[in-house]
């Protein structure tokens, strides 16, 4: 008997690493990791000893809603100064029952490997707007976005992502933008890990869903209405369901 399909039960079985390799060879003029363009280096664990921590020192959490947060009163009080720094102006998880200041789960990571030494700088780096205008049309092909739906999504003008796309070393950025595209590119390599087939990934993305995030709406409804704290939010459901499945 044949299983009935579920596009909130998706496989991790099979070669999930082919879209990303497509995706991966749409990116020129940038050699450096950057999500998830370079797959070998998305999970890649390279401290450095002044952030050095043990392996489960810093424990993670995960709210109701699928968003990994850690509390930062469990961060070492040796690094507990620079990290607060390093989070000036990045925006923090709300959880309910939580009293005490949270961080997003990534931005602990990309922090304490040294990803993004300088958060504003790096978000204004001239080659990181270069990798995102070269590779969101490759992502919009796949998931079948017009330029207008991609550029919302982005929060792009119109005129200047088809300039963009067209001539990405004019690309200029704001550091909203990127975390927009950095959230995006989550998604994406979250839904390639847990929909190894492209029609999976469609499917999943126009099916309406009730529970939390989503309530009601679809994921692709929940981006486009939801600004960057849906982004923020599906990133980091789709992070934690990759360990599970989707439920």
């Amino acid at each position: 008997m044949s299983q009935k399909y579920d596009p909130q039960r998706p496989t991790v079985a099979g070669n999930a690493k082919s879209p990303l390799e497509r995706l991966k060879g749409s990116v020129q003029y940038y050699d450096k990791p950057f999500e998830p363009v370079d797959s070998e280096h998305w999970e890649a664990d390279f401290l450095e000893p002044n952030n050095a921590v043990s392996p489960g020192e810093v424990p993670t959490h995960i709210a109701p809603t699928g968003t990994r947060y850690i509390r930062i009163r469990e961060v070492p009080i040796r690094l507990q100064d620079g990290f607060v720094r390093y989070l000036t102006g990045a925006g923090c998880p709300v959880v309910e029952n939580e009293d005490g200041p949270l961080a997003y789960e990534i931005d602990w990571l990309e922090w304490r490997q040294h990803r993004r030494p300088d958060r504003i700088a790096a978000h204004n780096s001239e080659e990181t707007g270069v990798a995102v205008m070269h590779t969101f049309p490759t992502i919009a092909q796949e998931w079948r976005l017009s330029d207008t739906d991609m550029a919302a999504l982005l929060e792009i003008n119109i005129d200047s992502y088809r300039k963009w796309t067209a001539t990405p070393l004019q690309a200029s950025l704001t550091a909203e933008q990127l975390e927009r595209a950095s959230n995006l590119l989550g998604i994406y390599r979250s839904l390639t890990l847990l929909f190894p087939q492209e029609e999976g990934r469609q499917r999943w993305l126009h099916h309406l869903i009730d529970n939390a995030p989503f309530g009601g709406l679809s994921p692709m409804e929940l981006m486009n209405r939801g600004g960057l704290s849906a982004l923020r939010s599906l990133r980091g459901y789709l992070d934690a369901q990759r360990k599970v499945g989707l439920a």
